[in-house]
C-alpha cells in the first residue's frame, strides 16, 4: 500500500515518456520533473532528463542521468534491484516522502513493462539526512558497504 502511495505522489510530481527510438538494451527513458528532485549526490532542477543504463552489456546497475539531449552528464548512479509486484505499464519513478519545501527524493526508477526497477544508493551523509526528513529507511553506501539505514544511521532489515 505504501508503495502505491509513493508511486501516486511521484506521478503527481512529474510527467514521464519513453521516446519512440528507445533502445531496450539501455532502457533510455526521458523524464520530465515539474519541480526539483534529489538523487544520490545531486539535486536536479525542474526539467527534462535522460535516464538510461550506463553500460547495458557489462554492469546493469549503474544509471546514467543526463540532460535531455544527452550532452551534459549529471551523474552515474549506483543502484540495486527493486522488485515490484506487477510490471510497470509506463515508466515509473518512486519517491520518498519529504517535508514541504524540500525537493522530492527519488527512491527508484522502473522501465515500462518490467517488474524489477533500479533503487538508488545514496551517500551515507545524504542518506542520513533523508532518513531523518522522511522518517523512513534509506539505502546507503559507506566505505563500500551498502545497507538500509534509519534516521540514527543504524542498519535496518527489510
Amino acid at each position: 500500500m505504501r508503495l502505491k502511495l509513493l508511486a501516486a505522489v511521484g506521478l503527481a510530481a512529474l510527467s514521464l515518456s519513453v521516446p519512440t527510438s528507445a533502445d531496450e538494451n539501455n532502457k533510455l527513458t526521458l523524464l520530465t520533473f515539474s519541480q526539483p528532485v534529489q538523487l544520490p549526490g545531486l539535486t536536479l532542477p525542474a526539467g527534462r532528463y535522460r535516464f538510461e543504463l550506463a553500460d547495458p552489456v557489462g554492469d546493469r546497475r549503474v544509471i546514467r542521468v543526463a540532460s535531455e539531449d544527452g550532452k551534459t552528464q549529471m551523474g552515474l548512479l549506483q543502484t540495486i534491484p527493486n522488485q515490484l509486484r506487477d510490471p510497470a505499464k509506463d515508466p515509473l519513478v518512486l519517491f520518498a516522502e519529504t517535508p514541504a519545501g524540500q525537493p522530492d527524493s527519488v527512491k527508484a526508477w522502473v522501465y515500462p513493462g518490467e517488474s524489477i526497477g533500479y533503487e538508488f544508493i545514496y551517500p551515507h551523509d545524504q542518506a542520513m539526512r533523508l532518513a531523518k526528513q522522511t522518517r523512513s529507511s534509506v539505502l546507503s553506501t559507506n566505505q563500500d558497504k551498502v545497507e538500509r539505514i534509519n534516521e540514527q544511521g543504524e542498519p535496518v532489515k527489510d
